[in-house]
């Protein structure tokens, strides 16, 4: 890996989390890795840029919590991997909400059949299901179809499958 991309990494890696110069030079000292403001500003932007030693690079790579393999990374550019990272990221949650929303598909049809074959625990069952969502209202909006089972009505007979 060049200088360049060294340093490129570093403002890209800092910028990504929203730290100053500042703050990436406390966190690297706090980590044992002692720089300052100014020395993180002149590996970035300096004219000529400064370089990274060793000690540094295992730093930069402790702070912001990258193997030194990573940090130091393939050939590509740093702006690559961070975006391939996001893109990854965005279809593996996209992937696990369909999984979610399968699944709670299937259990509340389950929960409604439950509910036709024996109406005399609908409110019960139902009450349940909502002292159980209480808690995760706090940290998830409710879905649609948990909202619509909630009020009252009908879920599908036949799970919702995903497309995969």
């Amino acid at each position: 890996m060049s200088e360049e991309n060294a340093a490129e990494r570093v403002r890209l890696e800092r910028e990504r989390r929203g730290w100053s110069t500042g703050e990436l030079a406390k966190r690297m000292t706090e980590a044992g890795y002692p720089i300052n403001q100014s020395s993180v500003w002149r590996i970035e932007s300096g004219e000529p840029r400064r370089r990274i030693n060793l000690n540094e690079a295992i730093g930069f790579a402790k702070v912001f919590d990258l193997s030194l393999e990573d940090f130091l990374g393939p050939s590509t550019s740093p702006e690559e991997k961070i975006m391939q990272e996001l893109a990854e990221h965005v279809v593996q949650g996209y992937r696990l909400a369909a999984q979610g929303a399968e699944f709670t598909t299937k259990a509340l049809a389950a929960a409604e059949k439950y509910c036709q074959d024996f109406p005399h625990n609908r409110k019960r069952l139902r009450g349940k299901i909502a002292i159980g969502l209480s808690f995760e209202y706090r940290r998830y909006a409710p879905t649609p179809l948990v909202q619509e089972f909630l009020k009252g009505g009908k879920m599908p007979a036949e799970p919702v499958h995903s497309d995969e």
